[in-house]
């Protein structure tokens, strides 16, 4: 059995450096310009797979992406892009969803849920997810809801809460936590929640025992692109490895800093690098 089966974007990353994250009718200086392959899935998915845990990616390219990626791949016409402007410290995004945006062309055989231990959710088809979820819970597996940035515009009230409801566990950051809690508050309050805190760190929510909270390891930070999805590579891996929830957002917070502190939007180095 594989330890985790996480469901996200792989995405052709435009990224963006700019002086300062423009307001609305505003523009500002572009720095530099790069392209590169991202996504909260795939960044998850290539951290999680140097952390040498067992993973399945189930994911939307197109015909133009060529690498290999294990588990469920459905190819559509064009992979989907993101247009990422960063400032060094925060980041707003523009995403073209590809064939995400509909239901009826996403395939995925409910079988293959019996393979792994972990299910989890990222950005993607709410309405696709749900239908997994549900068999998912029946097989008692786990399930991760981490709708990222997609919870400001994809979701509505029904959805985010039907999804939550199927799911052991909520990863947001700040503000996606306040949006969770303005749809679905009681919901919310019975779920183990993982909140990332960029500079901050991150806090753990269990039910049974309330928030605690765990800072972040000094670095210094060069880019935050894709901190926070090696922060869940690196909190699934000391789950996979034995560890308490609590310890599990220790060596998230510590992958994340390796992060931020290079130019890669992944974790490149081992287990073992992490002690």
């Amino acid at each position: 059995m594989k330890f985790i089966l996480y469901f996200g974007h792989v995405n052709i990353d435009i990224i963006l450096r700019v002086t300062k994250l423009p307001g609305i009718g505003e523009s500002t200086e572009v720095i530099e310009v790069k392209e590169r392959i991202g996504g909260t899935a795939y960044n998850a998915y290539k951290s999680l797979k140097a952390l040498n845990v067992p993973t399945d990616i189930f994911t939307v390219v197109g015909e133009d992406f060529t690498e290999t990626l294990e588990g469920h791949i459905i190819r559509g016409e064009k992979t989907p892009r993101c247009w990422i402007a960063n400032d060094g410290i925060e980041q707003m995004a523009f995403v073209y969803q590809g064939i995400w945006k509909h239901s009826d062309k996403l395939r995925f055989d409910l079988s293959n849920l019996e393979k792994y231990h972990y299910i989890h959710f990222s950005t993607g088809n709410p309405r696709f997810y749900i239908s997994i979820a549900r068999e998912a819970r029946k097989l008692g597996k786990e399930i991760a809801f981490d709708p990222s940035q997609e919870i400001h515009y994809i979701y509505d009230a029904s959805l985010f809460k039907e999804l939550l409801s199927l799911s052991s566990m909520f990863f947001c950051n700040e503000k996606e936590y306040e949006k969770a809690q303005q749809l679905a508050f009681d919901i919310l309050k019975e779920k183990i929640i993982i909140r990332t805190e960029g500079e901050k760190g991150a806090s753990l929510y269990l039910p049974y025992k309330g928030w605690m909270h765990f800072p972040a390891y000094p670095s210094k930070v060069v880019d935050t692109t894709g901190a926070g999805d090696s922060f869940r590579a690196g909190f699934y891996a000391a789950l996979y490895r034995g560890y308490a929830m609590e310890d599990a957002v220790k060596y998230g917070n510590l992958v994340a800093s390796k992060v931020v502190s290079s130019e890669n939007t992944y974790y490149q180095g081992r287990w073992e690098d992490l002690s």
